[in-house]
């Protein structure tokens, strides 16, 4: 039950984002717009390898990292640990993109 609640509340999140994001000024951060090099498929979700996360920030400025793992879950608790010590705290969540082909 907290996963689904979590997952909805993180897609949610992520449209939010997104729609923020498509109204942001070009470059806004480099490499946002291209995903060619991304698998964003729902059965790339559970895939093990390198995934691509955006990650939101209201301390510091918003990135794109690559983060490997088993799947989208973990490597994005992954990101999430790894935005937690750049930022000096908990105000960045990663957004998933897609798996790096």
């Amino acid at each position: 039950m907290v996963k689904k609640i979590t997952a909805v509340a993180g897609l949610a999140f992520g449209a939010a984002m997104m729609f923020g994001v498509a109204n942001a000024e070009p470059g806004y951060v480099a490499g946002m717009m291209d995903v060619s090099h991304l698998d964003s498929s729902r059965e790339a979700w559970e895939k093990a390898g390198k995934h691509e996360f955006y990650v939101n920030c209201t301390s510091i400025g918003d990135y794109i990292t690559q983060v490997d793992g088993p799947n989208r879950e973990a490597a994005q608790k992954t990101a999430y640990d790894e935005s937690l010590t750049k930022a000096g705290g908990n105000t960045c969540w990663p957004v998933w993109r897609g798996m790096v082909k």
